[in-house]
């Protein structure tokens, strides 16, 4: 297999593109990086092409039992290039984004993510949402959650869930009972929502959007002492999810 070292070859450029909001949406994919990931794709998710370090490629030949998937080896310094961690472990793999439209309208349990923008926390977020019983995640700005970043810290959760990124929806058309996270509510643990719900998270610099404000039917809070007035936004959702689960109707 020819081993690729030049950064212009067409298949290194469309790989690098994919590290781009831009790149991934006009191509409807993304990437995932590191070798314990890659393992655990899915089958049934739809993988287009496999990138692999020359040094790596034999320790890494799993991936060249589909044979129905492109794989390409690049030399070890182009890969580090092109790869967004420090120390590539070798693989990269491009995965077609799922076409999720409006599934989340039917979600009896529905996490609301308006405007959280550090990828660690979306993705962290991801990760939890699938372990506390949310399979569906709608995102309303915020970081892509399709970006290596956000990807890596979901920890494969990101092809576990539904996710659904939507511009210009109307907080109204939530056909649900929405519980906002927010400091200045009620204590979260006396809440009992009742099925259909949406749990909603906001920004961490702002908080939720006014227009999301209006449109909750309860604002609930997470009770803290210690002069501790707020919570990191993954950890606070994390609790939120668990405790509106556990109490939930």
């Amino acid at each position: 297999m020819e081993v690729i070292t030049s950064i212009s070859n067409s298949k290194v450029q469309a790989l690098r593109a994919l590290y781009t909001k831009k790149g991934r949406d006009e191509a409807n994919a993304y990437v995932l990086e590191g070798v314990n990931i890659v393992k655990d794709i899915p089958a049934e998710e739809k993988v287009l092409a496999y990138y692999l370090s020359e040094s790596k490629r034999e320790e890494l030949a799993f991936v060249l039992k589909d044979k129905s998937v492109e794989v390409y080896v690049l030399a070890d310094d182009l890969l580090k290039r092109v790869a967004d961690t420090i120390s590539p472990s070798g693989v990269v793999a491009v995965l077609a984004k799922p076409q999720a439209r409006d599934g989340w309208k039917r979600a009896e349990k529905l996490l609301v993510l308006d405007g959280v923008s550090d990828p660690g926390n979306v993705g962290t977020i991801l990760r939890t949402a699938i372990a506390a019983g949310y399979p569906d995640v709608l995102l309303l700005g915020g970081a892509d959650p399709y970006s290596p970043k956000v990807v890596r810290a979901s920890m494969g959760a990101i092809y576990r869930l539904r996710v659904y990124e939507e511009v210009g929806v109307d907080p109204e058309d939530i056909n649900k009972t929405v519980y906002l996270l927010d400091m200045a509510g009620e204590n979260i643990f006396d809440t009992v929502p009742q099925t259909p719900y949406a749990l909603v998270v906001g920004s961490e610099a702002k908080g939720a959007s006014e227009a999301m404000r209006r449109r909750a039917d309860k604002v609930v809070s997470i009770p803290m002492s210690g002069g501790i007035e707020s919570l990191n936004a993954a950890v606070a959702a994390a609790i939120g999810m668990y405790q509106l689960n556990v109490n939930a109707k």
